[in-house]
């Protein structure tokens, strides 16, 4: 099965990139489908509703994804469990303030199945809410915290200063009830410029144990174009690069999403998306009947260059947003020396035509 294939053929045409046009553009051909294993683990979203107004919101805003009835999400949890799956990631919206939270997450633990959660983290700062959780299944949080600076976090999120409090709140209560965090910072023009001082000041308040995920932004969603999101990877580049240099010395464990690998300048770097953190799969959330393999819509939203296909980082390589390149083109990435080492798994662009 070839690597890349054509991901322009069958989509809209991409907008000109100077008087030459726009690049070609391939992506990686991954099936739909993939084996449910004892490790397999499923994006569970009990819906879009959330108390925060994060203008980089990347739900779609859809009103019949807004909210899922108690029995109708108890109902996909019997169907994965049915599938063979016995771990899922809950996520929203904010999944912690579905009103039949409590009775799914419980349901979950009565069919043997752990979870873990996406989350702002609030609701944890609520007295025993961290301790019930664990104690009913909850093994990791992924926890959103763009900076450290209360007033930058609440306009990050939308929300006042008091919240921001609760979510560093809910992080400790978290951590005290046992559960493994990651904190989630998405880069925008706020708290680019804060970003050594968040990885340091989180290090010192929250200790060893928490990891840290850094991503590039996503512009798909109702928020994509909120204009503190409209980055390049030029002007993220250096603060990256000097993050990483901080993280080594914290001996603090920092993991990236979105970040092209020559953008890293580590052609070993294996991108921390939600495949990587063992979301091995994506229920759909329309209907509740059908899983797809997660590889597959993370490639179905990326791209890469003519370039890329000699770079030997290919394999690791999460490439960049499909939209990113159609808007910016590729000129920022600097493929790494040598043949990739899948290079005989490539398709030739002049076959790709019309590739599903």
């Amino acid at each position: 099965m070839s690597l890349l294939h054509d991901a322009q053929a069958g989509a809209a045409p991409a907008p000109p990139l100077g008087e030459e046009g726009a690049p070609r553009l391939f992506k990686k051909l991954i099936p739909e489908e993939a084996p449910v294993t004892p490790e397999s683990c499923a994006l569970f979203r009990l819906g879009e509703q959330c108390n925060y107004r994060c203008p980089m919101c990347s739900n779609t805003g859809d009103p019949a994804l807004f909210f899922h009835a108690s029995e109708e999400l108890l109902r996909r949890a019997d169907f994965l469990h049915g599938l063979g799956f016995r771990r899922v990631v809950v996520t929203g919206g904010e999944p912690t303030i579905h009103p039949g939270f409590w009775t799914i997450v419980e349901h979950l633990a009565e069919l043997g199945m752990a979870w873990d959660a996406n989350t702002h983290g609030r609701s944890f700062a609520k007295p025993d809410f961290a301790t019930r959780a664990v104690a009913t299944g909850l093994e990791r949080a992924i926890v959103s915290l763009h900076s450290l600076h209360p007033a930058t976090s609440a306009a990050i999120f939308g929300v006042s200063e008091t919240a921001h409090h609760e979510t560093v709140a809910g992080v400790e209560g978290l951590l005290a009830a046992g559960a493994a965090v990651m904190l989630n910072c998405v880069l925008t023009r706020l708290n680019l410029q804060q970003l050594r001082d968040y990885l340091s000041g989180a290090r010192q308040r929250f200790g060893p144990d928490v990891v840290f995920k850094f991503v590039f932004p996503s512009t798909i969603g109702k928020g994509g174009a909120w204009s503190g999101i409209a980055l390049r990877y030029d002007e993220v580049r250096e603060e990256i690069r000097q993050l990483c240099a901080l993280a080594s010395a914290l001996g603090a464990r920092l993991f990236f999403e979105s970040f092209p690998n020559c953008i890293l300048q580590d052609p070993r770097s294996g991108n921390y998306g939600r495949s990587t953190f063992g979301e091995s799969h994506y229920l759909d959330d329309a209907s509740g009947n059908r899983v797809y393999a997660m590889r597959h819509i993370e490639s179905e939203l990326s791209a890469y260059g003519d370039a890329c296909r000699e770079c030997s980082a290919l394999r690791n390589c999460p490439g960049v947003a499909l939209r990113y390149a159609r808007q910016h083109g590729l000129d920022e990435l600097t493929p790494f020396a040598g043949a990739a080492s899948d290079q005989a798994l490539l398709c030739d662009p002049a076959r790709s035509e019309g590739a599903a």
